[in-house]
């Protein structure tokens, strides 16, 4: 019986993966997470038996230079995601990378919805800068973007401190933390810093596009996990 419950929570999950952002792939989602908490199964005892969720990494971005704000929206997605988050400096090629260090369902899937989010900003961002001055916009965007990441960043929080399932699955497990080490060493953390003007006007529209973004659907957020 166990097995065909692990089965179709597999299944649930791998529809889920190919279409992270769409609300089939999210319905699914739900349904294997309630599945999971019904049968007081771990992600450990559904992925033990996939071939191809390995530890490993995968590169969710790179730019010559990386702006301050995907970095900052890898770390927030990266640790509610089951991943840890490496910037990573390739001195050769001159480019600088966003890795997600984890199951490879876990990075898959984090890295899906990252990519979907970092165009989801730029997107906002574009049907921002018409209604703003020139000389008013570097501030502007700044802002923007700080209250669109800390609401978000808020989201997530509530959600943990609301459910203290939540907060065990969305925990980096400690295999990968381990792997990782093994593989890395310790990881230097890193503190951003910014001088900039605040625009509170920015700022606060970004706080609350934040909590009205379909980018994360309300079901799961209300839920039990993205």
């Amino acid at each position: 019986m166990e097995n065909k419950i692990v089965q179709k929570i597999q299944n649930l999950l791998e529809l889920a993966y190919d279409a992270p952002n769409d609300e089939e792939g999210q319905t699914a989602l739900l349904m294997a997470q309630k599945l999971m908490f019904k049968h007081k199964l771990s992600m450990s005892d559904v992925t033990a038996t996939k071939t191809n969720n390995n530890i490993g990494e995968a590169v969710g971005t790179w730019e010559y230079r990386l702006p301050w704000w995907q970095e900052e929206l890898a770390a927030i997605l990266g640790k509610n995601f089951r991943c840890q988050t490496i910037r990573r400096r390739k001195m050769d090629e001159g480019i600088t990378e966003v890795i997600f260090f984890g199951y490879q369902s876990d990075t898959e899937l984090c890295t899906r919805v990252y990519e979907g989010a970092i165009l989801y900003l730029k997107y906002r961002l574009k049907r921002l800068l018409p209604t703003v001055t020139k000389s008013r916009w570097k501030d502007y965007k700044k802002s923007y973007l700080l209250g669109f990441l800390e609401g978000l960043d808020h989201r997530f929080r509530d959600q943990v401190q609301s459910s203290e399932e939540y907060a065990l699955m969305v925990q980096v497990p400690e295999e990968v933390l381990e792997e990782q080490q093994q593989r890395m060493g310790d990881l230097k953390s890193r503190s951003l810093k910014m001088a900039f003007d605040v625009d509170y006007e920015a700022y606060l529209s970004g706080l609350e596009q934040s909590k009205e973004t379909k980018l994360l659907s309300e079901e799961l957020l209300n839920g039990h996990q993205i």
